[in-house]
């Protein structure tokens, strides 16, 4: 979906071509058109290119943290339905962001994170690793520091997902190294990432080697890193460019 991908066999074509081990869906696409990601043809997919999945669980008027009983229990329900698909896909984890808080008040603040708690612990024993989003992009965005994704991801046993390119704008709006506060804190809780640039003002979706993260910085932590990788890039020419882009940064050449 991030690069305007539609059709499922040319995702895996695209895979294929640059020698890539996977392709996150969307949980939102299925929601919206449930056809153009059958389980049965994803998995078929799969069996004949080697390419594996991971999903990206439905985010589109979706909130987890929401004050309102009857939107949060609708997006507990999507986001199970959700996490059910990507089982059936075979999905090596779930990327879930964690809500957003519309009323800042010393009440309302009590009773967003006891909605968000509720909803999280409603996932509990999922069958595909849940890995929460750092998302800090505006001021509706619920969890504001690393410290908070890193507390609630281990009170719940979570995995995590870091997406570079909004870490670059958070650390840039707090004046901060929030990237490598990231990487400190989440560690052996981090699974996926998502890469991609930006300027640091919003969430461009650049390919990798545009914008004004300098990937050279973060060499070693992607050359021993274990998990899987999403390149969340707006275009399939800018996903190419940005795999020669990383491939010559991890062996030294960027």
């Amino acid at each position: 979906m991030t690069a305007g991908m539609l059709e499922l066999e040319a995702a895996f074509r695209l895979a294929e071509s640059l020698a890539l081990d996977f392709v996150e869906l969307s949980a939102d696409l299925h929601e919206l058109a449930p056809a153009l990601q059958e389980p049965a043809r994803v998995r078929e997919l799969r069996r004949h290119s080697g390419v594996g999945v991971t999903v990206h669980l439905s985010y589109v008027d979706l909130n987890l943290a929401s004050l309102i009983p009857a939107a949060r229990q609708t997006a507990v329900e999507r986001t199970l339905r959700g996490l059910e698909f990507a089982h059936q896909v075979e999905a090596g984890c779930g990327v879930l962001h964690t809500g957003r808080h519309y009323l800042r008040h010393p009440l309302a603040d009590q009773l967003v994170a006891e909605a968000l708690s509720e909803s999280l612990a409603a996932l509990k024993g999922a069958s595909v690793p849940v890995a929460l989003e750092n998302l800090v992009l505006d001021e509706d965005d619920y969890l504001r520091t690393p410290e908070e994704l890193a507390q609630l991801t281990r009170q719940f046993d979570l995995a995590n997902c870091l997406d570079f390119g909004h870490a670059h704008i958070e650390s840039n709006a707090a004046g901060e190294a929030r990237l490598e506060r990231y990487l400190e804190l989440l560690d052996d809780t981090l699974m996926h990432l998502h890469l991609h640039n930006n300027h640091g003002q919003r969430d461009e979706h650049l390919p990798t080697p545009e914008g004004s993260i300098d990937y050279r910085c973060y060499r070693e932590f992607l050359a021993t890193f274990n998990g899987t990788i999403c390149l969340e890039i707006s275009s399939e020419a800018g996903v190419g460019r940005s795999v020669a882009h990383l491939r010559a940064v991890v062996k030294g050449d960027g």
